[in-house]
């Protein structure tokens, strides 16, 4: 039992760790979310129009929004990081297709939400304020 609980706590510390290497200038600055999906990706476009309407919110949570589509990183909100290799990205947050993803990372790097689905601003900024981080003011 105590190797089961030993290789779960294992696996999601390796998760957090290696997350964002490809974004590590943003770790414990910036939460990250990151949209994947062709430029021609109704889902991903959907994504994007409903992340930028929210830019009050998006600011308060110290938050980056990029958009990777056909092999291209590009900034949608915030500050954008160094150059970012669209592939690196995808492989270090566990994207393998070319579909659409969101994925919201912590400060601390790791993977907070994936979805294969839009979501919606309500539901990524609730889980954000349950966030330890941003419920002990440190945003």
């Amino acid at each position: 039992m105590k190797s089961i609980v030993f290789a779960a706590a294992f696996a999601l510390g390796s998760s957090q760790a290696f997350a964002m290497d490809s974004l590590s200038d943003l770790k414990w600055k910036n939460r990250v979310v990151i949209i994947f999906g062709a430029s021609t990706d109704p889902e991903a476009g959907q994504q994007t129009v409903a992340i930028k309407e929210q830019t009050s919110e998006l600011a308060d949570r110290d938050m980056v929004v990029l958009r990777v589509s056909d092999d291209e990183v590009r900034p949608v909100y915030g500050k954008s990081p160094r150059v970012v290799d669209a592939q690196a990205l995808k492989k270090d947050v566990g994207v393998e297709d070319d579909g659409f993803h969101v994925v919201l990372i912590g400060k601390d790097g790791g993977v907070k939400l994936r979805s294969e689905r839009p979501v919606g601003g309500l539901e990524m900024f609730d889980l954000i304020d349950r966030m330890p981080m941003r419920r002990s003011g440190r945003r």
